[in-house]
C-alpha cells in the first residue's frame, strides 16, 4: 500500500514528453548538469535574479500538459484507515519521508496510469512529507506537480506569446482551461520571452492549485474510495506549490529542460539544494515535529478519510506565504508545543512572495483560469458565484475560499485556519 493513499492519483502518462520521440531515450550526465546556490536562492526569492539570453519560439518544445497526479499526504504520520465506519487493523500510512531518499524526478509521474509509458521507465520516485527549519513542513508531491504544471504553461505561453493560446487542463472537478492573451510585441521586446513566459506561468500554475485546494474541499478525490478533504487546505499545500513553481522556473532560466531526461535530472540537482536552504531534517526530526504538533494541527486519535483529522487549515494564496513552524504553532489538546532543538541555529523563516503582475503590467490582464463546475461539486456544497452559471474564474477564488474558512471554524472553531 502506498504511503499516501489519501491524496491524489493519476489521470495518465505523457505519450512524449516534451515533444519527443515514444522511444525509451539515454542520457548521458555532463559536468554541467547542477543547481547553482545563487540560481536556486534567486528563484526563492532569497537575492535577485538574473537573465541574460532569450527563447526563440522555434526552440521551444511542446510540452504537453501533465495528466498524472501524485499522491499526496493527509498531514499526520503513521495514520489509521478506516473504511466506511471499519476500522481497518494493520494498516497505517506514514507519509513521512527523509530528505535523502527521494528518488529521481520524472515529468508527468503519478500513481495509477491509464495508458503505458512509452519511455519504458521505471519510476524509483518517491513522495512524502519533509519538515524543514525555515518552512516548516512541504509536501514533496506538491513541489514536483506544481513544476511539472509550470514547465508545461511556460511552454504554451512562450510559443504563442503574439497570438495567445489557450490550453486545456486535465479535470478536477470541473472542465478547466488556460486563456492567455496576446502580449504585445513591445513588451515582448523589451523584458523578454523568457522571463514573460516564466513570470506568467508561475502565476497561473499558482491559481490551478488554489483551484485543486478548493475542489477536494468539495467533494473531488482522484479515487472514489479516498475522499480529499482530509487534505484541502492543509498547512503545507500552497507553500510547497509555491516552491514547485519557483523551481520549474528557475530550471527553465538556467536553460535546463531541453529534454524530459534533462528537466528530471536537473530537478533532483535543484530540489536537493532547495531542501538543503530551507534546511530539511532527517526523517527522525520529522517525526519528532508531527508528533509535536499532534493535538494542534491534526489529531491522530482520527482514521482516514475523516476530514476532521485535519484541525488546522491554512488559507492563504498571498501575497506573503509563510510556512507553518513548530515555533508558530498555539497549545492544542495535548498541551504546548516545543520547537526542535536542531533548528535553534537556522536562517531566518523564508517568506515567500505571490507576485500579481510583472513590470507593472497585471497578470489577470494578459490571462484567467476557467473552471466549469461539475455535478460532482454542486452535490458537495460548491457554493456557485452566479446562480445562472457554472463558470468560475480566479477572480472568484476570494469569496469561495471565505465560504470555506466559516465551515472550517464552525467545525474547529476560530482560530482553526492560523497555526
Amino acid at each position: 500500500m502506498t504511503a499516501s493513499l489519501s491524496g491524489r492519483a493519476a489521470f495518465g502518462i505523457l505519450a512524449a514528453a516534451l515533444g519527443l520521440s515514444c522511444s525509451r531515450e539515454q542520457w548521458h550526465v555532463g559536468r554541467n548538469v547542477r543547481a547553482h546556490d545563487e540560481d536556486v536562492a534567486a528563484a526563492l526569492g532569497d537575492t535577485a535574479q538574473q537573465i541574460t539570453e532569450d527563447l526563440r519560439p522555434s526552440d521551444i518544445p511542446a510540452i504537453e500538459y501533465p495528466h498524472a497526479l501524485r499522491p499526496c499526504c493527509a498531514f499526520g504520520s503513521d495514520l489509521r484507515v478506516e473504511l466506511g465506519r471499519v476500522a481497518v487493523p494493520g494498516v497505517e500510512i506514514g507519509n513521512l519521508i527523509d530528505p535523502g531518499d527521494l528518488g529521481h524526478h520524472r515529468y508527468d509521474n503519478g500513481y495509477l496510469s491509464m495508458q503505458r509509458d512509452p519511455r519504458g521507465f521505471v519510476s524509483d520516485e518517491r513522495n512524502g512529507l519533509v519538515y524543514t527549519c525555515r518552512a516548516g513542513f512541504l509536501d514533496i508531491a506538491h513541489v514536483r506537480d506544481n513544476a511539472d504544471n509550470t514547465l508545461a504553461l511556460m511552454s504554451a505561453i512562450a510559443r504563442t506569446m503574439e497570438t495567445g493560446s489557450s490550453t486545456e487542463i486535465p479535470p478536477q472537478g470541473a472542465s478547466m482551461r488556460v486563456r492567455v492573451r496576446p502580449i504585445p510585441p513591445e513588451a515582448i521586446a523589451k523584458y523578454s520571452r523568457k522571463q514573460l513566459a516564466g513570470a506568467l506561468a508561475q502565476w497561473l500554475a499558482f491559481q490551478l492549485s488554489i483551484w485543486h485546494e478548493i475542489a477536494t474541499f468539495y467533494g473531488y478525490a482522484s479515487l472514489a474510495d479516498w475522499p480529499e478533504k482530509i487534505s484541502a487546505f492543509s498547512p503545507e499545500d500552497l507553500y510547497s506549490n509555491q516552491i514547485g513553481v519557483r523551481i520549474a522556473a528557475g530550471i527553465v532560466a538556467g536553460a535546463g529542460a531541453r529534454s524530459d531526461l534533462e528537466y528530471g535530472v536537473n530537478f533532483d540537482a535543484w530540489l536537493t539544494r532547495t531542501l538543503e536552504r530551507l534546511r530539511a531534517l532527517p526523517l527522525s526530526s520529522s517525526r519528532a515535529a508531527m508528533r509535536e504538533v499532534d493535538g494542534a494541527w491534526w489529531d491522530s486519535d482520527k482514521r482516514i478519510p475523516d476530514w476532521t483529522l485535519l484541525t488546522r487549515r491554512n488559507f492563504v494564496t498571498g501575497p506573503f506565504l509563510h510556512g507553518w513552524r513548530l515555533e508558530d504553532a498555539r497549545p492544542g489538546t495535548r498541551g504546548a508545543v516545543t520547537p526542535l532543538a536542531r533548528c535553534k541555529d537556522s536562517a531566518p523563516p523564508l517568506v515567500l512572495y505571490v507576485a500579481d503582475g510583472f513590470a507593472g503590467a497585471r497578470f489577470r490582464d494578459y490571462a484567467t483560469v476557467e473552471f466549469e463546475v461539475g455535478d460532482g461539486l454542486v452535490a458537495g456544497g460548491f457554493p456557485l458565484p452566479r446562480a445562472d452559471s457554472r463558470l468560475v474564474t480566479q477572480e472568484d477564488f476570494p469569496a469561495i475560499i471565505g465560504k470555506i474558512r466559516q465551515e472550517n471554524a464552525q467545525q474547529f472553531g476560530e482560530g482553526a485556519d492560523a497555526p
